[in-house]
């Protein structure tokens, strides 16, 4: 004998695949014109059918596609936002970088930063690393990390910033 919660699970399994089967290929299309990148594209698709899973009674949805493709679309917005701010983090960098340098030459500049580095937790390192020498995917270092792609993200900022600080405090010391 089943228990009472199993025939609401089959059923919202059950209906989250007829959705898939439907709405899969619509969505990554979808997305992919927001990113102009498939691969970033079916990065958000899947964090928003993650999402319609985590839901406890998706089924009960009035308009299921409705609501799978704006869970898509605040996705992307926020995967956008987060790259623009990495961005200007990577930007800010490597202007400082290159004044910093300008001051005390390129190899003190590398060794400071390798130091800064060393001074990040463990798993800010490995996805800083990953991402930058070995061009990795967030999702590609999120799967060996075993941590969210948003996880990831956090890792690379927090190190950008960490240079970041690094490099101010040798500017105004130098």
């Amino acid at each position: 004998m089943r228990p009472m919660s199993q025939p609401k699970t089959d059923s919202k399994q059950q209906f989250l695949g007829t959705l898939f089967k439907e709405q899969a290929n619509g969505l990554v299309r979808y997305l992919t014109s927001r990113f102009r990148d498939r691969a970033d594209a079916e990065e958000v698709a899947q964090e928003a059918w993650l999402r319609m899973y985590g839901l406890d009674h998706p089924e009960e949805l009035s308009n299921a596609k409705a609501f799978l493709f704006q869970t898509a679309s605040n996705l992307s917005i926020d995967q956008i936002r987060r790259r623009n701010l990495e961005q200007r983090h990577i930007a800010s960098a490597e202007e400082e970088t290159r004044s910093v340098e300008d001051t005390i030459g390129s190899q003190e500049v590398v060794a400071l930063l390798e130091q800064a580095l060393l001074e990040l937790p463990l798993k800010a390192r490995q996805a800083f690393v990953m991402h930058r020498h070995k061009g990795l995917s967030y999702a590609e270092i999120a799967e060996q990390l075993e941590v969210s792609t948003s996880m990831v993200e956090k890792y690379i900022i927090q190190t950008l910033k960490h240079f970041r600080n690094k490099l101010e405090q040798n500017n105004t010391e130098v």
